[in-house]
């Protein structure tokens, strides 16, 4: 079973800005870490969103690599694809900070899970995400893959990231969220920023 470590990105091209809440684009992955890392106030946020399979995780996950790169400190949590034979068969929950990795979601129902669409995600592991993102107080970059209904409309998931964003705990955060919720992240937190990824490539 293979499972998707955060990988590398050639470049930045076929970026798209929506039309609310964006003041700035990006440009190439070698102006990133100048621009976003370093000349940010306390708290800024950015939403990055896009459909399924338009490269959110990809986009975060290269996030991770040029903080890393830059001697940043960031933390947070990704959730990477798991594939079997071509097919995408689960989810893992990676933490930055530490870079553990707990499967987190499976196709067929497990117990103490969340159903949200086809996955159940296991309601321990996200615990364990709680815990290692509450953890966190005072980091450069904040990088949270993905802020869904769980968290927006339900009042579970990962809470402990809705706390971050809130209090702004961090100089920088990077949210992924899907197209339906991109409305209720820009009500909850009107100073953010928001990129809106290409159609589906990936």
């Amino acid at each position: 079973m293979e499972t998707r470590r955060p990988p590398e990105i050639p470049n930045w091209d076929g970026l798209e800005k929506e039309s609310l809440s964006v003041k700035r684009s990006l440009t190439s992955s070698d102006s990133l870490p100048a621009s976003f890392f370093y000349k940010k106030e306390q708290g800024d946020l950015i939403l990055i969103s896009g459909p399924s399979g338009s490269g959110k995780t990809t986009f975060c996950s290269k996030l991770v690599s040029l903080a890393r790169s830059s001697n940043t400190s960031i933390g947070g949590i990704l959730c990477l694809a798991v594939f079997e034979g071509g097919n995408k068969v689960g989810i893992d929950q990676y933490d930055i900070k530490s870079e553990k990795q707990q499967r987190l979601g499976l196709r067929s129902k497990w117990m103490d899970s969340y159903a949200v669409g086809c996955w159940h995600l296991s309601k321990n592991v996200i615990s364990w995400g709680n815990q290692a993102l509450a953890e966190l107080t005072k980091e450069d970059v904040v990088v949270i893959d993905e802020i869904g209904p769980l968290e927006l409309e339900n009042g579970s998931g990962y809470q402990q990231a809705l706390r971050l964003l809130d209090e702004r705990c961090y100089r920088l955060a990077f949210v992924a969220v899907r197209p339906s919720l991109l409305l209720v992240a820009q009500k909850r937190w009107p100073h953010a920023q928001t990129y809106v990824l290409g159609s589906a490539t990936q």
